[in-house]
């Protein structure tokens, strides 16, 4: 699936006017808690970005056209290499962002620039900087 996903994005960039980079983010967001070992991922948000230094899930805003899991995909891979599969359970849904859960692929986790540090937490290890929406979810999958 990321092989498949970097192709088209080189496909579309390459033969169109249409550049993905480009695409206008929508105001949807899909979260992912992806489990390892009744642990689950969190990534520590970088200081040059938005709520900076706060321990964050995989996801983030969908692009124009992109249905939920479609963008899900798309923002784990981007934020940590990751090519999640299924099942790919969906958690709930809370105002403009939807939940979900996947086990971790085996894959190496690879962090963009929009995140420093990540780590597996149990729910006795959720750390204090981390928003309530995002421990609703891992209690939710743990």
């Amino acid at each position: 699936m990321k092989l498949l996903l970097e192709n088209w994005r080189e496909f579309i960039n390459k033969d169109s006017n249409y550049n993905v980079s480009e695409a206008k983010d929508i105001n949807k967001i899909a979260k992912a808690v992806i489990v390892k070992d009744d642990k689950a991922l969190i990534l520590l948000r970088a200081g040059s970005e938005k709520n900076a230094d706060r321990w964050d899930l995989p996801g983030g805003h969908l692009e124009e056209g992109e249905e939920l899991k479609e963008g899900l995909l798309r923002e784990v891979s981007e934020e940590t290499g990751l090519t999640l599969s299924e099942p790919i359970e969906s958690l709930y849904t809370k105002g403009n962002t939807s939940f979900f859960k996947a086990e971790i692929p085996q894959e190496d986790i690879k962090l963009s620039h929009e995140h420093t540090e990540y780590k597996f937490i149990s729910l006795e290890e959720i750390p204090e900087n981390i928003s309530s929406r995002f421990i609703k979810a891992i209690k939710a999958s743990l």
